[in-house]
């Protein structure tokens, strides 16, 4: 079967240098994290929140109280670009921090969250900082960026280009800094599929993301290169 979802072009480069697809929070080749991008903005992690209404009733009921519905597509869509302190225009939430200093970049409480606030300013969903910390700053402590092109035919082909970029020497406060200055955003895209069917479809998509011009921020040293 062909794979042409839009994720296809890094999971051909993980297969083409013998990584094969895991959730395991450690770098996927010789110590380096490596990371297909194709457009402006890249990926950088996918947790799922572990508090709030969705850490407490999974993502089918967080869709649907809070999703968009679609009925020409007969589906709900939880979607926006959220950036730290500023209500989202579609979804009306708002993206905050509870126990990192963002004046001084540290972090002031281990018991800290990323979080989501609904307009009635109920916490909809949130990401522990312990849940994050040891994944970002194993995972990610030196990363390796591949752009690529696509050719979106059947199967689709892709094409990977230089410059390639390389970061090492992170930590989480680097992370959590970026996303208090608005450059790491939480961009998701989880969605319910056949809603008026008796077997709906849930799918999960949250995602936190960075512009290219912003990814040497979040380590100690960053360069580009040609190979």
């Amino acid at each position: 079967m062909t794979y042409a979802a839009r994720n296809g072009g890094g999971y051909t480069l993980e297969a083409l240098l013998g990584i094969r697809p895991n959730a395991v929070a450690a770098p996927d080749f010789h110590g380096w994290e490596v990371k297909g991008y194709s457009g402006s903005k890249v990926t950088l992690m996918t947790p799922e929140p572990d508090g709030g209404f969705y850490g407490a009733e999974g993502v089918g009921k967080f869709v649907n109280r809070y999703g968009r519905h679609l009925p020409d597509k007969d589906q709900r869509y939880f979607t926006g670009s959220h950036r730290y302190g500023i209500a989202n225009r579609s979804t009306s939430m708002t993206l905050g921090l509870n126990g990192f200093d963002a004046i001084n970049g540290k972090i002031v409480d281990v018991k800290g969250y990323i979080y989501l606030l609904d307009v009635a300013g109920e916490l909809a969903a949130s990401w522990s900082f312990s849940s994050l910390l040891t994944h970002w700053n194993r995972k990610h402590a030196s990363a390796v960026y591949v752009p690529y092109e696509s050719e979106l035919i059947d199967p689709p082909r892709y094409r990977y280009k230089n410059p390639i970029l390389l970061g090492q020497h992170t930590d989480f406060a680097k992370y959590l800094g970026a996303m208090a200055d608005g450059k790491v955003i939480f961009d998701p895209g989880s969605k319910i599929e056949g809603i008026s069917t008796p077997k709906p479809r849930v799918k999960a998509r949250s995602q936190f993301r960075i512009g290219l011009r912003n990814l040497g921020r979040l380590y100690e040293t960053f360069e580009s290169i040609e190979l």
